[in-house]
């Protein structure tokens, strides 16, 4: 899994090397049970698993510690890429909110604005968006600081901020969301 903020690696390491690793980390990063150990390190940006190739991926125990751990990375990134990004955004636009939240939204809310505070709340799910489609979401709620409707003054002004018609944006990214919401269902669980 990759994207402009997210790499997650799955690296086969022989098992004497793991074990050997194992008292490097921290017990939370570490899942030894039954006859799988698997080790997950963050450097940076990048959420490493090591594994050797004896592990039991079918076991429940290590899917849930996986998922919990991939879920844990995508929030914590998203935490600390997707406000940054939205202040790049907004000197980019000259247009400012006082707040900006990253929080778990509603399954098919992305994004919300709540214009009289001058505050938008952005999914953590749309770090896992290509890079044109998590700028479209934020400069989408940031469009709603100006506007607070869908009419066509909103969509008009949208366009000026995507720099492209913003409902042909709008249908393009429609069609990729059925799968996108299934997918970030599956990681964000």
């Amino acid at each position: 899994m990759q994207s402009n903020y997210l790499l997650v690696e799955w690296v086969v390491v022989d098992l004497f090397t793991l074990q050997m690793e194992v008292s490097k980390h921290e017990t939370s990063a570490v899942y030894h049970k039954g006859g799988n150990l698997v080790i997950c390190q963050i450097d940076g940006h990048s959420l490493h698993f090591f594994y050797a190739e004896i592990a039991e991926w079918e076991n429940r125990g290590l899917q849930k510690w996986l998922r919990d751990k991939l879920k844990a990375y995508i929030i914590d990134m998203a935490d600390r890429v997707l406000p940054q990004r939205l202040h790049e955004l907004e000197h980019q636009h000259c247009l400012f909110a006082k707040k900006v939240i990253v929080k778990k939204l509603r399954k098919c809310v992305l994004g919300q604005c709540y214009k009289g505070y001058q505050t938008i709340v952005l999914s953590p799910r749309i770090i896992l968006l290509p890079q044109q489609y998590m700028d479209s979401v934020i400069l989408h709620e940031m469009a709603h600081l100006k506007f607070s409707h869908h009419r066509k003054t909103f969509w008009d002004f949208l366009t000026t901020l995507l720099g492209e018609d913003s409902i042909s944006q709008k249908r393009r990214m429609d069609m990729l969301m059925k799968t996108f919401y299934s997918y970030s269902d599956f990681l964000l669980k």
